[in-house]
């Protein structure tokens, strides 16, 4: 009786230990991939009409705002050798890398345009002058 009990266990046991490794593993591979950092996923951008929206600033102190009505407004400044007032303009986008601004009782401007996450360029056409704003937070 001895020996078939014996021959049982000589075979279930490295089957048990392996089997035993075996979850072992999965539950550490699985423990590993839970810890593991994915890429966050890129985000779609919003079309140039709406990423415009909201306040922008430059390092110099500029600053101008946007709004979802094709209105904005730019806070005058006050400095030498004169203040400059302040300005409400309309906006327009002839396409997605130009923009267009009439400033009050003035004629429209048309700039080139770049919009790269919290990061907005402009580039006067005539003066081939580039302009760097941040959105405020």
């Amino acid at each position: 009786m001895n020996r078939p009990l014996n021959l049982q266990n000589r075979v279930w046991r490295p089957l048990i230990a392996s089997t035993r490794v075996l979850i072992l593993g999965l539950l550490l591979t699985f423990a590993v991939a839970a810890c593991a950092s994915f890429p966050t996923p890129t985000p779609t951008p919003q079309p140039i009409e709406k990423a415009i929206v909201g306040k922008w600033v430059n390092p110099q102190g500029g600053e101008v705002n946007f709004y979802a009505d094709n209105t904005g407004f730019i806070p005058g400044l006050k400095g030498e050798p004169e203040d400059i007032p302040d300005s409400k303009f309309t906006y327009y986008f002839q396409d997605k890398t130009h923009l267009g601004i009439a400033l009050e009782g003035q004629t429209s401007v048309v700039m080139e345009i770049k919009i790269e996450g919290d990061k907005m360029t402009w580039r006067s056409r005539t003066s081939n002058t580039e302009f760097v704003y941040t959105r405020a937070k």
